[in-house]
């Protein structure tokens, strides 16, 4: 007669006698369902809260120059929008992480895990639903890395140099010096009928070695294609040279700048790899400026699309090994969760600083892809062979000890420190 511990919810059990064992079997199943909403629950409640947190830090990087040319609240909630996807992608192995960790805690404080073992269920019965979460994060962010997050970065480019051509309008109302960006002021006195400007007044700083100031009576925002230019009639550019001193005047009647980029020399927007679809960088255009002057950009931002989508899967088999076996309440676990959180992020710290660099050299672009593999094959490995992890108790007696000795040394150096008595100056 087989014994079945049915999970009935949070914490609770019930225990069934079946001849055939087809109970055990079922109860199996509800405990697979159960661990599957729980870890799925709080994963997708940490991805949310994280992303939120990582999005608003981001969005305030961005925020001066919307607030600067006045852009509305859509602009603002289009340039969160388009955040999203680069943020999920970043904190999503990382909730995880945290959602598998904190449930299976919670799961043997509750003894659930005793009880899944002591019925017959293995290790693989816990791991079962957070691999399914984890290979389900994993597609998603393959699919977000090719597709969605270069869509997103694209347009939030466009709505950045959206905003600069904005700024011309926003600068008419003020009247004063408005800064562009580092470096970089305009001034518009006035708007004259038709949508033109009068008395522009530019002054650009970025050239450690050259001060430019550009002046005009009269300019208007043009636009060509995608691009926005700031075309100026009867004016002055004044260069001076900023380490020899000498000054430069040239009279113009008609000038037109790239308000965008602010570089007259270039016409169309550039974008960064990370900005480009992934069919473009398998095949991009060879006189596009970062295919001439830096390609390892494209090759590293290849590498980094097409590895960066297995550390989800990683973070769950970490989860699962350093999580998923039954303690006795003896036993330390915060050990444990810390150092798993520690070795997830020396994964994801390797991860970042191969990708960044594997468009150098093929090692890196090897070690790219080596990184999270070996992770998922050396865990993957451990779980399935139950291998728990274990640490010496000479250690947690060393470490206990080092602990009170630091606490008694801040309570001798407290009670040195306080004045006595009758002792102590006066």
């Amino acid at each position: 007669m087989a014994v079945a511990y049915r999970c009935c919810g949070a914490g609770a059990w019930s225990i069934a006698f079946e001849p055939d064992g087809g109970l055990v079997r079922t109860s199996m199943k509800l405990i697979e369902r159960y661990i599957f909403r729980r870890v799925l629950a709080l994963s997708l409640t940490t991805l949310f809260a994280t992303t939120a947190i990582v999005l608003t830090t981001q969005v305030l990087l961005r925020v001066n120059i919307l607030t600067e040319s006045g852009e509305s609240l859509s602009t603002f909630l289009k340039l969160a929008l388009f955040l999203i996807p680069s943020m999920a992608m970043l904190v999503m192995p990382f909730a995880l992480l945290i959602g598998a960790s904190q449930n299976l805690n919670a799961m043997n404080t509750d003894s659930e895990l005793a009880v899944i073992e002591a019925s017959g269920g293995s290790n693989l019965l816990i791991a079962k639903p957070i691999m399914l979460i984890a290979l389900a994060m994993t597609f998603i962010s393959l699919g977000s890395s090719l597709f969605v997050e270069p869509w997103s970065n694209r347009q939030l480019r466009e709505i950045i140099s959206a905003a600069s051509a904005d700024l011309m309008s926003f600068a008419v109302q003020s009247g004063t010096f408005k800064r562009v960006s580092k470096d970089l002021y305009i001034q518009i006195d006035e708007q004259l009928p038709g949508g033109d400007f009068g008395g522009i007044f530019i002054v650009d700083l970025r050239d450690p070695q050259m001060q430019l100031i550009y002046y005009a009576k009269r300019g208007a925002v043009r636009t060509v294609g995608a691009d926005n230019f700031l075309v100026m009639q009867q004016g002055q550019i004044q260069r001076k040279n900023l380490e020899t001193g000498q000054i430069s005047t040239i009279t113009f009647a008609s000038y037109a700048l790239d308000f965008a980029t602010f570089d007259a020399s270039q016409r169309t927007t550039t974008y960064y790899p990370k900005e480009r679809s992934t069919a473009y960088l398998f095949s991009p255009d060879p006189n596009d400026p970062v295919v001439k002057n830096a390609p390892d950009q494209i090759r590293s931002e290849i590498h980094r699309r097409f590895s960066e989508w297995l550390y989800p899967l990683l973070f769950g088999l970490i989860a699962v090994y350093f999580g998923g076996a039954a303690r006795s309440n003896r036993d330390e676990r915060l050990w444990s969760l810390g150092l798993a959180v520690l070795i997830a992020l020396a994964f994801r710290s390797v991860g970042f600083l191969v990708a960044g660099n594997s468009g150098t050299s093929p090692i890196l672009a090897a070690l790219c892809y080596l990184t999270p593999l070996s992770g998922i094959v050396v865990f993957g490995a451990l779980v399935i062979f139950h291998k728990a992890p274990r640490i010496a108790q000479s250690w947690v007696d060393r470490l206990g000890d080092l602990i009170d000795q630091v606490r008694r040394l801040g309570s001798a150096i407290g009670l040195a420190s306080s004045p006595g008595d009758g002792g102590g100056p006066r």
